[in-house]
């Protein structure tokens, strides 16, 4: 009995493709399921953050909503609307203590959440919003 190189050589690489092609089908799969359920769980905290503090999520939505600030992502937060700020380098939301009852407590929340960002650079209180919360925002708001 002969050894023949050539059908095993064969036999080899077409093993190891059909091992490369299904690990990477695999692979390709698992990071979809992933994304689908890290997808689906961070809807299930936006909601359930939604469902907490409605008249905070519902001021977001419809500031963002506006055609000439809907790229505006920062905002102040403020005791009442008193106070009186100087000129901004860029346009910032503000919302108000007097008007959301325990503000900084939910921004407290929403920061915790990873769906804001403390960029404060003096005294008074600025936060960024992260484009994945805009999205939330505006999509389920």
């Amino acid at each position: 009995m002969q050894f023949d190189w050539i059908s095993s050589a064969i036999g080899f690489l077409l093993g190891t493709l059909t091992g490369a092609t299904g690990k990477y089908y695999a692979d390709k799969f698992t990071d979809q399921r992933r994304k689908t359920e890290s997808t689906r769980q961070l809807k299930q905290e936006f909601l359930n953050i939604k469902r907490q503090m409605p008249e905070l999520i519902k001021e977001f939505k419809n500031d963002l909503s506006k055609t000439n600030q809907k790229f505006i992502r920062e905002f102040f937060v403020l005791k009442n609307h008193k106070v009186v700020l100087g000129g901004s380098g860029k346009p910032r939301f503000a919302y108000y203590e007097e008007e959301h009852p325990n503000l900084r407590g939910k921004v407290d929340i929403l920061e915790n959440q990873g769906f804001l960002i403390d960029v404060t650079p003096g005294n008074v209180p600025v936060y960024r919003m992260t484009e994945e919360f805009v999205h939330l925002v505006n999509r389920y708001g």
